[in-house]
């Protein structure tokens, strides 16, 4: 991160513009559906619960994203790459592969229980190397929970029937659909605790990003502010996962764009990530409701579609990391 891309700042204009997308992708959110003229109950109980979950999801994926990349200094840093919706994923499938019938708080439970673990697992890995780039540790190790975890579950999958099978499958796949609001209210807490975690440590992402000695050069407590930041991702990925299942690439291309638009000052990139997450997956649902209508593509394949070329363009282009 350079001098120059910190002190860019978006000026009213941007603010407007993305406030002014975001409100259009919702309002078109509430018109996409089978029905052209949908009675009040379908708008209150099937439309507008669905669509606070985008909204909800979109803007903690896109946080958790920004935390991630601010603290391991790497640009392709997301819930994903660093375990922790692998261990929100275990514990949520694992609880569908069993059969259990929970409330949708036990799932929003056990998606931000199986985050967490996933972060000590790492912590654990990463302690036992002998790595002095810490970044970099905690990212192999991040890479490394994320495929045991995906092992763990494939092996429950294959003891399991086929109805479970099945159902676990589509889970995968991401599910934006909610009757009632029941899933929105139980992610709002997670997402708003979460959120104004990182939002009251905007500073202190400016100076991890920078790099450990440079941030605790300047006062910072290293080791006690990413734990704490660390855990914040956590908790706003894995709460997501356990209500929507896995939707990816969401923490990847949010920061990532809102960064090259306007420079990367935490103070104004997480605000504008949060608006960025809810247009992104706002849109992706409304995309993936309208390209094989009457039927749906799961929102995780839409954003696998979208975020699979932005990755690679990535790589190619070799904007992995930061110096």
């Amino acid at each position: 991160m350079t001098g120059g891309s910190l002190a860019r700042r978006p000026g009213a204009a941007f603010w407007l513009l993305l406030s002014v997308l975001t409100l259009a992708a919702c309002a078109a959110s509430l018109l996409v559906g089978p029905l052209d003229d949908p009675p009040a109950w379908v708008l209150l109980r099937l439309r507008l619960p669905r669509l606070a979950l985008a909204l909800l999801g979109g803007a903690s994926l896109s946080v958790a994203g920004c935390v991630l990349q601010s603290i391991l200094r790497n640009d392709l840093a997301t819930p994903y790459t660093l375990g922790i919706s692998a261990g929100a994923g275990l514990a949520s499938g694992a609880i569908i592969v069993a059969g259990a019938s929970i409330p949708v708080v036990g799932m929003v439970a056990a998606g931000t229980g199986g985050a967490l673990l996933a972060v000590l697992a790492v912590f654990l890995l990463a302690g036992a190397s002998r790595r002095s780039d810490t970044g970099a540790t905690l990212l192999l190790a991040g890479v490394t929970i994320n495929l045991m975890g995906a092992s763990v579950l494939l092996l429950l999958e294959y003891f399991s029937d086929a109805d479970r099978i099945l159902e676990i499958v589509r889970w995968m796949m991401g599910d934006l659909a909610a009757v009632g609001w029941e899933k929105p209210l139980f992610l709002l807490p997670a997402a708003i605790a979460g959120t104004a975690v990182v939002l009251s440590r905007t500073g202190v992402l400016n100076q991890m990003a920078q790099g450990d000695d440079m941030a605790a050069s300047r006062g910072v407590s290293v080791g006690r502010e990413r734990n704490l930041l660390l855990a914040a991702a956590a908790v706003l990925a894995g709460a997501t996962v356990g209500v929507t299942g896995p939707v990816g690439f969401v923490g990847l291309i949010v920061p990532h764009v809102m960064r090259r638009l306007r420079g990367g000052d935490y103070r104004t990139l997480v605000p504008a990530s949060v608006l960025g997450g809810m247009l992104l997956v706002v849109s992706a649902d409304i995309l993936s409701r309208i390209v094989i209508s009457p039927a749906e593509l799961p929102i995780g394949v839409t954003m696998a579609l979208l975020g699979g070329p932005f990755f690679l363009v990535l790589l190619i282009r070799g904007e992995s990391g930061r110096d």
